[in-house]
């Protein structure tokens, strides 16, 4: 079953959205964080999605965010529809968020235009989110449509 089909059933038109394979740049790893799994066990991967260099998401987009797992596997984070902030505003839940200072000041020193998104969670996935695993095509990089063919469920 394709990611697209899988969307069909519940309702949801796959068409317009996009599937983002969010994974931690080498660059932004500490000791604390060396993966996106790492990230996401204190609740901080889709912080560290809302961080991109350029406008990765446009000015706002419905976005599957996955977090990437070896084996070019991608694991459903959560479903969002995500809004750019005007550039060089920072949102104040990253700026102020303790844990992950470090990470927001690599983030920034690295990045040659920094794009901060506020995210609004969607409805129609909360149950898929930690269980859904799709395989996900080395070529299709960081960011791909949703209704992909090659987005095959392998789990979930």
């Amino acid at each position: 079953m394709t990611l697209a089909e899988l969307l069909l059933a519940r309702g949801i038109e796959s068409s317009g959205l996009l599937a983002h394979r969010n994974a931690l740049d080498p660059r932004d790893a500490s000791d604390a964080f060396a993966t996106i799994g790492d990230l996401a066990r204190t609740g901080h991967d889709l912080v560290y999605e809302r961080m991109q260099d350029g406008p990765a998401f446009g000015d706002t987009a419905q976005v599957l965010s996955f977090r990437a797992e070896d084996g070019g596997r991608a694991r459903l984070a959560g479903f969002r529809r995500l809004k750019a902030r005007r550039p060089g505003i920072a949102p104040g839940d990253i700026v102020y968020d303790y844990d992950v200072a470090h990470l927001l000041h690599d983030f920034i020193s690295r990045a040659k235009n920094p794009v901060f998104y506020d995210a609004f969670d969607l409805e129609g996935l909360e149950d898929l989110v930690g269980r859904l695993v799709v395989r996900w095509p080395e070529a299709y990089g960081k960011i791909a449509p949703a209704g992909q063919p090659e987005l095959i469920v392998a789990e979930g």
